[in-house]
C-alpha cells in the first residue's frame, strides 16, 4: 500500500475505506493481492480472507466463471476494461450480483498489479428482472386481449348471426302462415343459442381467472359420481355420432379437489373427444392413483392432431382451433380453461396424438386421498 500511494497515503486509504465500491488488485494468474474494506459491507468477509486467493475458481458462480475469465484475459491482455456482471458468493452462502471494471498495471513498477473497481449491481439486477418480468406479463394481458376481443368478434358474433338470421326467417314464415320446416329452424336456433351460452360461459370464467378473481375452493367428493354426471351429459351427444363413452376407474376414489375445476376440466375434455371422433368410434375416461397423485386421461379414436399443431396447445398466443368432424366448431379456449384449473391444483395436464389415428389428453392432480 505504502509504494501504491506514497504521499497522501492516509487520505486515499480513508477513501478507499469510505467507498461503496471495492478495489481488488489482482496478479496475471488471477490471485487476489489486496481487496478493499469495502468487501465486509458487500460480500460480508473481512479483506484478509479474500487475500492470495484464485478469486474466480473459489468465488465465482460456476455458471460466470467463463465469461469472467474471458473478461480478465481481456483487461490482463489490454483489449478492453472489463464491464463483466458475474455472481460472487457471500459470506452467508448466498450470491452476490457485482460488475468490475478495471485496467492493467501490471507494467507499472509502482503498482504490478490489476486494478478493478468492483460494485454492487445486486439491486440493479432485480429492478431489471422485475421491469423484465412486468414487461413479460403486459405482453401476455396484450395477447388475453386481443385473443378475448377476437373471439367475441368471430366466434360468439357466428351464433347470433344465426340466430338473428333464422328468427327472421321464422317471422316472414308464420306471417305468411308456411309452418312448413318451422321446427327445423327452431332446432338449429336452439343449437346455435346453446353453443353461444356455453361459450359465453367460458369467457367469463377464463376473464375471471385472468383477472386474479375466480375462488379456489377445494372439498372432498366422490370422484365416480362426477365422472358419471359427466358422461350423462354427453350421452346425447355421442349417439348422435354413434360414439360410445367407457370409463376405467376403481370405485369410490375420494378426491380433495375443486369439484367444479374438475367438472369444467373434464366436461372440455370429453367433449372435445366426442366433437374430433367419427361415427363409430370410442371415448375411454381412465382415472388411476399413483405416489399421492390421480392421472386421469381422456383417450379417443379420432382424426389426432399432428406434431406441429400439437405445441400450439393450451397456448393462447397461437389460437390454435380447428373444426371437428361433422365440422363442429371451436375457439381453443376450453384448452385454456383446462390449463389455467389444473395449474390452480399444482397439477400438470399434457396431451398424445398421432394424426389419424386419435388422441389422449391427461392430467393429473395432488391428492392425499390417494396415499
Amino acid at each position: 500500500m505504502e509504494r501504491l500511494f506514497g504521499a497522501g497515503e492516509e487520505k486515499f486509504k480513508q477513501l478507499i475505506k469510505n467507498s461503496f465500491d471495492m478495489i481488488v488488485l489482482l496478479d496475471s494468474n488471477g490471485t487476489q493481492k489486496y481487496v478493499s474494506e469495502s468487501c465486509n459491507k458487500i460480500l460480508g468477509y473481512q479483506p484478509e480472507e479474500l487475500m492470495n486467493i484464485s478469486v474466480i475458481e473459489s468465488m465465482i458462480h460456476p455458471e460466470d466463471q467463463k465469461e469472467v475469465f474471458e473478461g480478465f484475459n481481456d483487461i490482463l491482455n489490454k483489449r478492453t476494461n472489463g464491464g463483466v456482471q458475474y455472481r460472487h458468493r457471500h459470506k452467508d452462502g448466498s450470491w452476490v450480483y457485482l460488475e468490475a471494471v478495471g485496467t492493467n498495471q501490471i507494467d507499472n513498477p509502482h503498482i504490478k498489479s490489476i486494478v478493478l473497481n468492483v460494485r454492487d449491481v445486486t439491486k440493479r439486477i432485480k429492478v431489471e428482472k422485475e421491469l423484465k418480468e412486468s414487461e413479460n406479463q403486459l405482453r401476455e394481458l396484450n395477447t388475453t386481449k386481443d385473443r378475448f376481443f377476437s373471439i367475441i368478434a368471430h366466434d360468439l358474433k357466428s351464433p347470433f348471426n344465426s340466430i338473428v338470421g333464422l328468427s327472421d326467417l321464422i317471422e316472414k314464415l308464420v306471417e305468411q302462415k308456411n309452418y312448413e320446416g318451422l321446427s327445423s329452424y327452431v332446432k338449429i336456433i336452439q343449437e346455435s343459442s346453446q353453443k353461444a351460452m356455453n361459450l359465453l360461459t367460458n369467457l367469463l370464467v377464463w376473464a375471471q381467472a385472468q383477472t386474479g378473481r375466480i375462488e379456489f375452493n377445494p372439498e372432498y367428493f366422490e370422484l365416480v359420481e362426477l365422472i358419471n354426471e359427466v358422461v350423462d351429459l354427453f350421452k346425447d351427444l355421442a349417439y348422435q355420432k354413434s360414439i360410445s363413452i367407457k370409463c376405467e376407474l376403481a370405485d369410490n376414489i375420494l378426491v380433495y379437489a375443486d369439484k367444479e375445476m374438475i367438472s369444467t376440466v373434464l366436461r372440455n375434455l370429453v367433449s372435445n373427444g366426442i366433437k374430433f371422433t367419427n361415427s363409430g368410434g370410442k371415448v375411454l375416461i381412465k382415472v388411476t392413483n399413483k405416489d399421492s397423485n390421480l392421472f386421469f386421461c381422456i383417450e379417443d379414436t379420432g382424426i389426432g392432431i399432428n406434431e406441429e399443431n400439437l405445441s400450439k396447445l393450451f397456448q393462447i398466443e397461437n389460437n390454435y382451433s380447428t373444426p371437428g368432424t361433422k365440422q363442429e366448431t371451436g375457439t381453443g379456449l376450453g384448452l385454456l380453461l383446462c390449463k389455467e384449473f389444473i395449474d390452480m391444483h399444482g397439477g400438470k395436464i399434457w396431451v398424445n396424438s398421432e394424426k389419424d389415428k386419435g388422441s389422449t389428453f391427461c392430467f393429473s392432480i395432488p391428492n392425499e386421498s390417494c396415499s
